[in-house]
């Protein structure tokens, strides 16, 4: 009863590990190659033009 618990905790929980560890080295890559841009790194020194 315990390991029917347990395995699914522990295959669930390996899953989100790497996950996020994947995650974060794509963050890293295009964090670092000046060739590739992202929605978070955008430059918004200017203020949004309101639409009229």
């Amino acid at each position: 009863m315990v390991l029917g618990l347990l395995v699914p905790a522990a295959v669930s929980f390996v899953f989100a590990a790497v996950a996020a560890y994947v995650g974060a080295l794509r963050a890293l890559e295009v964090y670092f190659d000046p060739s590739q841009d992202s929605v978070f790194l955008i430059d918004d020194r200017d203020p949004p033009r309101r639409r009229q």
